[in-house]
């Protein structure tokens, strides 16, 4: 009978060896406080197509377990957006995933012109239950990248709206993130 060993063992989950005896999980994995940030953001009265709410800085090893949004109703036409990932201006501002965590046709960003309660953003769009915990840069790779390796880079989440016209009053858009520090 085969033993198994997690990824607090060794570099693969899978492992059916210990790697080093001394057990030494990666940062973020094994004995790490789970950090809490809250954003709010207030656009003007009239929010256009493309424009961008910037929400927070993650750096690319941070793990997340939880991405939560909510608003009081948006008054004016229907209004959408998508919920993903930028690179931060000082590395490069590029996209680099437009819907990572949620796309716009996808409830509750479907509509904003509806109040949205507490929704729980991390698996509502590619991602997985088993998505969750894994580093920023995992995430990126099981959505749109390429990448095989950790940048160490600082990237923004960001609601990008899409909307045919101006939205005629301003709301309070509130953001929180549950996640663990991957130590870059």
């Amino acid at each position: 009978m085969a033993n198994y060993f997690s990824d607090h063992y060794a570099a693969v989950a899978a492992s059916e060896s210990i790697d080093d005896p001394r057990i030494k999980a990666a940062p973020g994995i094994s004995h790490s406080a789970v950090r809490y940030k809250r954003a709010t953001v207030l656009p003007a009265a009239a929010v256009t197509d493309d424009e961008q709410c910037r929400i927070f800085p993650m750096k690319s090893s941070d793990r997340i377990h939880q991405l939560w949004f909510s608003t009081i109703s948006l008054t004016g036409t229907t209004m959408t957006a998508d919920l993903g990932i930028y690179e931060s201006e000082k590395d490069g501002n590029a996209l680099l995933d437009l819907d990572l965590f949620c796309p716009a046709a996808t409830v509750p960003l479907d509509d904003l012109t509806d109040a949205v309660a507490r929704t729980d953003m991390t698996i509502l769009g590619i991602l997985t239950d088993q998505d969750r915990g894994t580093q920023l840069w995992e995430m990126f790779v099981v959505g749109a990248g390429t990448i095989t390796e950790d940048p160490n880079e600082t990237w923004d989440i960001v609601m990008t709206m899409n909307t045919e016209t101006a939205v005629t009053a301003a709301a309070e858009l509130v953001f929180e993130v549950f996640y663990t520090s991957g130590g870059n």
